[in-house]
């Protein structure tokens, strides 16, 4: 398929997200490479922090072929030489989805890197919490998430995506509150718009939740999807009307990417 495949200048220029998560590349990726390959491995809901954090496949490819997932064992060291070598390659690392930094401040320069922040600060101390994360998986994705989002360099949108993934697998798939979502700063504008209320009109976590179960019977009719793509769609019907009414443009064009394998 080939452009134009639209008559609409939003959706032919900008990027979206697709209705269905499941329908995202890299979590295509992350389903086929990850959660169908290792649905039992004691550490599945690590990988798919691991991978959801980092969100770029040829990474994660690389990572796997030196042997560092999937492990008993997270090999901090191990995975910050990898993804230092990767960075000194001068190739595409990280996802552009979203919006990770380095660690600032006091620390010593090895420290601030990237490559040391994400392997070794973030989720260094992601596999020190393992026991409580383990510990609320009985009881369900909320408990998950507020778990992983008080773990240092998460906050709520980041571990609401680990959360998703892990919804797909045997380790929340049967979990009581399958129709319970975080609400980003995305998903309220979106809310609040489809309400007629101002687009910066504070909606608290519960009430946005209300209106996402509310929402999602009617979405629901018209593409069948899951109740974790409701946020996702909010959020895009703010991005969308945004560009419509010239009130900000998505930060995000187009463009057709191809991955790249990174030789270990």
């Amino acid at each position: 398929m080939v452009r134009p495949w639209t008559d609409d200048p939003i959706l032919s220029t900008y990027r979206f997200c697709n209705v269905r998560r499941e329908d995202d590349r890299v979590t295509i990726w992350v389903r086929e490479n990850i959660r169908e390959r290792w649905p039992h491995h004691q550490n599945l809901w690590f990988m798919l922090c691991m991978a959801r954090f980092i969100n770029w496949p040829p990474t994660l490819l690389f990572l796997m072929e030196r042997g560092l997932w999937p492990t008993g064992e997270y090999d901090r060291l191990g995975v910050t030489e990898a993804l230092d070598e990767l960075t000194s390659r001068k190739v595409k690392v990280w996802t552009g989805a979203y919006l990770i930094k380095g660690d600032g401040g006091q620390r010593p320069a090895l420290e601030r890197r990237k490559p040391y922040y994400v392997a070794n600060t973030v989720l260094g101390k992601t596999w020190d919490q393992r026991n409580r994360v383990l510990g609320a998986m009985p009881y369900g994705l909320e408990a998950v998430h507020s778990v992983l989002s008080s773990i240092y360099g998460w906050g709520p949108f980041l571990s609401y995506q680990a959360v998703v993934d892990m919804r797909f697998t045997g380790i929340l798939a049967q979990a009581n509150d399958l129709q319970w979502a975080a609400a980003g700063p995305g998903t309220i504008r979106g809310l609040n718009r489809t309400h007629g209320r101002r687009t910066d009109a504070p909606l608290s976590q519960a009430q946005a939740l209300r209106e996402m179960r509310a929402i999602y019977p009617v979405l629901n009719e018209i593409v069948p999807i899951d109740f974790s793509d409701v946020p996702n769609i909010m959020c895009e019907v703010d991005k969308y009307i945004r560009a419509q009414t010239g009130a900000g443009r998505p930060k995000a064009t187009y463009k057709a990417e191809s991955w790249q394998h990174y030789e270990t």
